[in-house]
């Protein structure tokens, strides 16, 4: 298959940018960049369309026009690991609290604010959702697929980019922070990523000093967010640099606004060919009445506007149209349930849209469950949701016969081997690995600190504990973390 999104694109935005802005901060022989790189058509975007159904317990996807195994019944195709450059890392923890859950009394601040860097000539910033959001807490549980599965592919793509020498004579380092999901406190971390640019114009600007080794280095790009409207916020921060954003989860249609977003790109389509698969899939089942739901968020309201513009033009009415509200909480049950009853005002529009996201969704799932109407409706669910297994576990039996639109991705050759060989003691350049360990074995780890999610486990991880030969399912959509790297990677060569 062949990859969906043209990293040329990328590549010659970034090679403007990085040629006024990057390169400041190394001189190893760089003179100049080529501009050799066109232009291409990306109308021509390739979506893969799931369907998913539950027969005798056993969970089967059909994928385009050939059925692919579960992941869990089937061996993970291995690729020779490769010597993976060693860089030097280390890891900076600050104490300093955020915000302290209000429910639970604790000898212990949450968030820790904790960064995985990793040493380099140029540096590029990374905004990963290694926690979930969180109603009574800044930062919720950690998140395996799209959190710490992301930020591994980030680390093992920087590592591919310096032992392959992508990069002659320069070495590709890297400032990773966790939004937690949340744009306000994503928002927050990325002011890190201009404190180097504010210093040294501060220095520039102090006559007292003359010694050009107290430079700091400064984030050359940042590689982030997932979710829209953390980057939407993000990119409006680092415009006013002029420092270069590739997001590789966020796919509203707003930020495609070159005006408004001129240092911004992404490696992930525009949510405009998912409403256009969405309603040729509703036209093709021969649907002429629906309901939709979708996020209240950049992600969200930017889709329904276009599916209502769109499904109008096609003649297909909306019976039911409601909102979820991010950020509600797991304690709102009322407002789901109530988006459940509403739906059941019109009972002829079984048929429903949801945009929006896995946490909101699986939400209304239980609510779904909660009313008794478990296989009453049919599902067609957004890439925001409908591929997360935080909607399908637990609730398998609510999503049963969902259609699902995924942006066509392939694996990142190597990296499955590379994880499944990751410990806490051989990952230390992760500051988190050891909470995504314990939420995995349900354990605490020796030496741990405490967190509002490690605080009831009582069994103690055992250092035989391996990845190795477990069943675990992997983020469908690492492809696009690791050519937003690559594609910084290409345009810094």
């Amino acid at each position: 298959m062949k990859t969906i999104w043209d990293m040329e694109l990328i590549v010659s935005f970034l090679q403007v940018i990085v040629y006024s802005h990057a390169w400041e901060s190394v001189n190893q022989g760089i003179s100049r960049i080529h501009h050799h790189y066109h232009v291409h058509n990306q109308n021509n975007c390739e979506i893969e369309i799931r369907f998913i159904q539950k027969n005798n317990n056993r969970s089967s996807r059909y994928v385009q026009n050939y059925l692919c195994q579960n992941k869990s019944n089937i061996k993970h195709k291995r690729h020779r690991n490769q010597q993976l450059h060693k860089n030097r890392f280390f890891v900076r923890h600050n104490t300093n609290t955020i915000k302290e859950p209000h429910d639970i009394k604790q000898p212990f601040h949450w968030p820790v604010k904790k960064e995985a860097v990793v040493e380099g000539d140029l540096i590029l910033g990374g905004l990963m959702m290694v926690h979930s959001r969180e109603d009574s807490v800044t930062c919720g549980p950690i998140m395996p697929q799209g959190g710490i599965q992301a930020l591994e592919t980030m680390l093992y793509t920087l590592d591919k980019i310096n032992t392959d020498q992508l990069i002659p004579n320069v070495t590709l380092g890297a400032h990773i922070l966790d939004d937690c999901d949340k744009d306000t406190y994503g928002l927050e971390m990325a002011v890190d990523f201009i404190k180097g640019s504010i210093s040294n114009i501060d220095d520039i600007n102090d006559y007292n000093n003359c010694s050009r080794g107290h430079t700091k280095k400064i984030i050359s790009g940042v590689v982030g967010a997932a979710s829209s409207v953390t980057s939407i916020q993000v990119a409006n921060l680092l415009r006013l640099f002029k420092i270069p954003q590739v997001s590789y989860f966020s796919t509203s249609p707003e930020l495609s606004n070159k005006q408004r977003f001129e240092y911004f790109s992404r490696t992930i389509p525009s949510d405009h060919y998912q409403v256009k698969a969405i309603v040729e899939i509703v036209r093709a089942l021969h649907w002429s009445y629906i309901s939709i739901i979708y996020e209240e968020s950049n992600y969200g309201i930017k889709a329904f506007e276009e599916l209502d513009d769109l499904l109008a033009k096609h003649g297909i009415c909306i019976a039911i149209k409601e909102k979820l509200v991010k950020d509600s909480g797991v304690a709102e049950t009322i407002a789901y349930d109530h988006i459940v009853l509403k739906l059941l005002t019109k009972p002829r529009a079984k048929g429903v849209v949801i945009f929006g996201s896995d946490q909101e969704v699986a939400e209304v799932m239980r609510a779904v469950r909660r009313q008794n109407v478990t296989g009453f409706f049919s599902w067609i669910g957004s890439d925001g949701w409908s591929a997360r297994n935080l909607v399908s576990d637990g609730n398998e039996a609510e999503v049963e016969g969902t259609l699902s639109v995924q942006p066509q991705a392939n694996s990142v050759i190597g990296f499955e081997e590379y994880f499944l060989n990751l410990t806490v003691d051989n990952n230390k350049r992760n500051p988190w690995f050891v909470e995504f360990w314990e939420d995995h074995f349900q354990c605490k780890y020796p030496g741990s600190p405490l967190t509002p999610y490690n605080m009831g486990y009582t069994k103690e991880c055992s250092t035989s504990d391996t990845l190795k030969g477990m069943s675990l399912d992997f983020e469908d959509q690492l492809q696009f973390v690791s050519d937003a790297v690559m594609s910084f990677g290409y345009a810094f060569k």
